[in-house]
């Protein structure tokens, strides 16, 4: 599925500023991927809203999905999508992550982990949050305080309360949401330890964490009106690989006489 085919398939939804705001989006598809939201409204004529109020016709959820999904979607062509092939994303989203996960070197991720006196944990999405919140009860069970933010607003009321002695982790899709960058970037310059968690592909939460891991998650095809969608499958299996390896280096710790 392509943005163009989207369009078409909404197009009796679409107002004649929607069409403005689509035709730039088709024409500069670069210019759309590096650009945040109010950089788009600028560049159309348009307002923050009105560009919203455009993705969410087509059925993406915001403006950084609409990014993710031009990010990820070749645009001069679509192959029909057969169940097999549905069936092998599956697979391919899980084995690419936990191959990924094997190789990466989550040592100093659990040595954060380790020293930090909270672990903040914070969801851009529902679907997300349905994950961190999993992943937040496993760290209760390892004797690990943890504390997750269940929206922007308590966010940004923690904000103060979080220390260089504490850790965040943010799970996100796309790592682009516009209205957590400034947080992102507070903890930046303070010098508080992030974990970003986000779909493979350069993004501004990979670029202004401490740490950074990827989990795969492919488009597919599905239902009569034939929707792309996601699976968040592959975030779970990074989640659930993540708190296994923290709960071995904590075991390890305590059998060590050392410590």
């Amino acid at each position: 599925m392509t943005l163009e085919q989207l369009i078409h398939q909404h197009l009796a939804e679409l107002s004649e500023l929607d069409k403005d705001i689509l035709q730039f989006m088709l024409e500069n598809p670069e210019k759309v991927r590096s650009s945040g939201i109010m950089e788009l409204a600028d560049m159309v004529h348009a307002s923050k809203s009105s560009v919203l109020r455009t993705t969410k016709k087509l059925g993406f959820s915001g403006y950084s999905e609409l990014k993710y999904f031009l990010r990820h979607t070749e645009t001069n062509e679509q192959q029909e999508t057969s169940d097999k092939d549905i069936f092998e994303k599956q697979l391919d989203d899980i084995k690419k992550t936990i191959d990924y996960m094997q190789s990466v070197n989550l040592e100093p991720i659990n040595e954060m982990f380790d020293r930090s006196q909270t672990i903040y944990c914070y969801a851009t999405g529902f679907s997300q949050k349905n994950i961190i919140d999993e992943f937040y009860k496993m760290l209760l069970n390892v004797d690990k305080r943890a504390l997750v933010l269940p929206n922007k607003t308590e966010l940004d009321m923690v904000m103060p309360m979080i220390t260089q002695n504490d850790c965040v982790v943010v799970a996100s899709l796309s790592g682009e949401t516009d209205e957590v960058k400034e947080n992102l970037t507070s903890f930046e310059m303070r010098k508080i330890p992030v974990l970003a968690v986000t779909a493979v592909g350069d993004n501004y939460f990979a670029r202004h964490s401490t740490y950074h891991l990827n989990f795969y998650c492919d488009f597919f095809v599905i239902g009569r009106r034939r929707l792309q969608s996601q699976s968040l499958i592959g975030l779970s299996c990074l989640m659930d690989y993540l708190i296994r390896s923290y709960g071995i280096y904590t075991l390890d710790k305590s059998t060590d006489p050392t410590n």
